[in-house]
């Protein structure tokens, strides 16, 4: 009998000593009532949101708050589920893409109590805290590389989606970069007025290299990541015929051996403006509202082959002299040798 006491006296001893870890850890993190939901498009394998998704769960295994991800398939689910969470008690909503400005803007203004932050775009809300990426920086470093691997063409290729400032931001980075290299260069833009038509596409491409002729062999594609599929088709098919055409990437790395005319490309990196965001946040429970711009500097909007190494390298064109380039650029960028300015179409003329 007085060893079954003893051993149910031990036992009760452990169990509360467990009990009195368990209240210490929960005491010592200040964070673990926290909710903070990243709102979305639908995730699937789309690195731009996948990446901003892991650095949440990464965050959240380490803080000890709790991190929900909540996926739209269109602009209602956008409103709508936002509104949800800010209901359901979230301290933090982080959009990641344009589509959320609107919607978290204006339940910025309804909940004065939970906190807002938005990922590649700039919401009208001061409340918010808006992280876009310098788009132009990026767009200067490739153009420098490309005007170096192409040393004896004169004219060079845009092709964008829509003609808006995003995408102005886009060609005119590209232009000065080529410049910085070929002050002559002239340039052949065309905007497919779409984000997903890769047929509309394979069609600008097709006119760009028209007019570039035996001029000019690089057509920039800052369409989107899908729809810059026309070019890449495009490139393969003149390829066919012997008459090389190459192209640019966006958003992911799509070099590829499959397809060497892909010879480098732009990235976002949305985990930098996520870590951002939740970081500011967890410090006081308080974003800082307004915008805050992350580019090629801090690795934040990077240039395959220059931030990192290319999946597919085709070593004919991009030589270690035009890497060089690029990573010449990009440092002439941080330590303030270049300085491009924030420009407005009507201000530019190509």
């Amino acid at each position: 009998m007085k060893r079954f006491l003893k051993v149910v006296l031990i036992l009760t001893m452990v169990l509360s000593l467990v009990a009195c870890n368990k209240s210490g850890n929960d005491e010592e993190n200040k964070y673990a009532n926290l909710k903070i939901a990243m709102v979305s498009d639908t995730v699937g394998t789309d690195q731009f949101i996948l990446q901003a998704k892991n650095k949440l769960e990464e965050m959240a295994k380490e803080y000890g708050f709790t991190a929900t991800i909540i996926e739209c398939a269109n602009t209602d689910d956008w409103s709508q589920k936002s509104r949800n969470a800010c209901e359901q008690g979230y301290n933090l909503l982080v959009g990641v893409g344009w589509t959320g400005a609107a919607p978290l803007s204006e339940l910025a203004n309804e909940f004065p109590n939970i906190e807002f932050g938005i990922i590649d775009t700039v919401a009208e809300n001061d409340r918010i805290m808006s992280i876009n990426f310098n788009t132009t920086d990026g767009c200067y470093v490739m153009g420098a590389m490309v005007a170096t691997a192409f040393p004896n063409d004169t004219k060079f290729g845009y092709i964008g989606n829509f003609k808006q400032q995003s995408n102005f931001e886009y060609k005119y980075g590209f232009m000065e970069g080529v410049k910085s290299v070929n002050p002559n260069a002239t340039f052949v833009s065309a905007y497919a007025d779409t984000y997903g038509d890769t047929a509309a596409v394979y069609n600008k491409a097709v006119e760009v290299a028209a007019a570039l002729g035996d001029e000019g062999h690089f057509i920039m594609g800052s369409v989107a990541n899908a729809a810059n599929a026309g070019i890449y088709q495009y490139a393969l098919e003149r390829a066919a015929e012997g008459k090389n055409i190459y192209t640019s990437g966006l958003s992911v790395d799509s070099t590829t051996k499959d397809n060497p005319y892909i010879i480098t490309g732009l990235t976002k990196n949305t985990a930098i403006p996520m870590e951002t965001i939740v970081k500011d946040f967890l410090e006081d429970g308080k974003v800082t509202g307004g915008k805050t711009t992350l580019g090629v500097v801090e690795n934040a909007f990077c240039v395959v082959g220059v931030n990192f190494d290319a999946n597919y390298r085709n070593t004919e064109i991009m030589t270690d002299e035009v890497i060089a380039a690029g990573k010449k650029a990009n440092e002439d960028l941080a330590n303030g040798t270049i300085k491009l300015p924030y420009v407005m179409e009507d201000d530019y003329k190509e």
